[in-house]
């Protein structure tokens, strides 16, 4: 296992706070009704499946905003990858991480401690991962830094497993279950869109294929948006 810190990795949310115990604890919970956590195992067995429908084999992951890891966890075991790539903003995920014994048996791993704002690895741009994730992350990143964090996931990862909870989603969860998250921005599904168009193509239900990426595994045009 390698493990790196950069020189400023301490990301903030909309509250002006790190990610720390104290996020994990209020917003996260336990993670048992949050998705990507209790159906990890299915998120990456309907990814595994897709990919195997459309032939396109995965030997990298990267997982930018790893978090609890229990989403990256799942697909590792289900794709089997070489080469796991993963960064976080938090100090305790980053830590924790390193600590899990899936880790610690593997030299597999190369795990950062940075916000994605400051996350830049040339090397992923030169040879880019074939499936990147990025889980209810991008809420927490101001508007003037997402742009350039899209476009640098874009060189970094052919295919992206994404997703982020728009105002409407907030709203439901305010609405259903009085969940408010002050770490993060609430926006509109439009905006998102316009800002993911630039450098992704939506192929999938939560996958994004890359517009930088040549040789399109994706080539239907009427389900490219």
């Amino acid at each position: 296992m390698k493990s790196f810190l950069s020189s400023n990795p301490k990301g903030t949310g909309k509250n002006g706070k790190g990610f720390d115990e104290s996020y994990w604890s209020e917003i996260y919970g336990n993670g048992l009704d949050v998705d990507g956590s209790y159906n990890a195992k299915e998120h990456a067995n309907y990814l595994h499946a897709l990919f195997r429908l459309m032939d396109i084999p995965v030997y990298r992951i990267a997982d930018f905003g790893f978090g609890k890891a229990i989403l990256l966890r799942e697909m590792v075991k289900t794709f089997s990858p070489v080469k796991v790539y993963a960064v976080d903003a938090s100090q305790n995920a980053y830590e924790d991480l390193k600590k899990k014994d899936w880790v610690k048996r593997s030299d597999k791993f190369h795990i950062y401690h940075s916000s994605l704002e400051n996350f830049i690895l040339p090397k992923l741009e030169k040879t880019p991962v074939e499936l990147g994730i990025c889980n209810s992350v991008i809420q927490y990143l101001p508007d003037s830094e997402i742009p350039k964090v899209l476009e640098r996931m874009a060189k970094y990862c052919n295919y992206l497993y994404f997703t982020v909870p728009t105002n409407v989603d907030y709203a439901e969860m305010k609405k259903e279950m009085s969940f408010i998250d002050p770490y993060a921005y609430s926006r509109s599904a439009k905006k998102y869109r316009k800002w993911l168009s630039r450098d992704f193509e939506i192929v999938g239900y939560n996958l994004l294929q890359s517009k930088w990426l040549g040789e399109k595994g994706f080539k239907e045009d009427f389900f490219r948006i």
